[in-house]
């Protein structure tokens, strides 16, 4: 339900001249006391109206060139972002590639070839802190796992915008 009152422009144009409520009609002046509309309408333009001089002084308005030089860093900036994304999402992509391509070697080395590492690990060690060495299958799982975790969220943080 639209309500429009047919004063509502001479009203606005009363306080929009500074003429309400001293320098204006009294019939117009009688409309608004009866009008609730009209009455609402006063109140609200008359907070805009007065408080337009403080709005003005409180935030100065920036040279044309600055906000020029503003809008084409900002364009720059947002050009810059826009071609890092795909570059960004590739690297991802390599990187879950490559941890991919290192689980299939060693899926596909012997197992004799394992126990050999291992020694080969073990013999670099100093003696007087070995520990007991977890298989190599132990850690091929633990890569797998790391790298099904990690690569996703290194493709979200390479996506996500600032």
């Amino acid at each position: 339900m639209i309500v429009e009152c047919a004063r509502e422009q001479d009203v606005l144009d009363a306080i929009a001249s500074q003429r309400w409520p001293e320098r204006a009609d009294d019939d117009l002046r009688a409309h608004v006391r009866s009008c609730e509309l009209c009455a609402d309408l006063v109140e609200v333009a008359s907070a805009l109206m007065n408080d337009d001089p403080v709005a003005s002084q409180a935030s100065p308005v920036p040279s044309s060139g600055l906000v020029w030089w503003r809008a084409q860093l900002r364009a720059r900036d947002e050009d810059a972002r826009a071609a890092a994304r795909p570059i960004a999402f590739i690297q991802g992509v390599a990187a879950s590639v490559a941890i991919w391509l290192l689980v299939t070697f060693l899926r596909t080395v012997p197992a004799a070839t394992y126990v050999a590492w291992k020694e080969w690990l073990v013999g670099l060690i100093p003696h007087a802190s070995r520990a007991p060495v977890p298989s190599l299958a132990v850690l091929a799982v633990l890569v797998v796992i790391g790298a099904a975790v990690l690569a996703p969220v290194a493709i979200y943080f390479a996506m996500a915008e600032d």
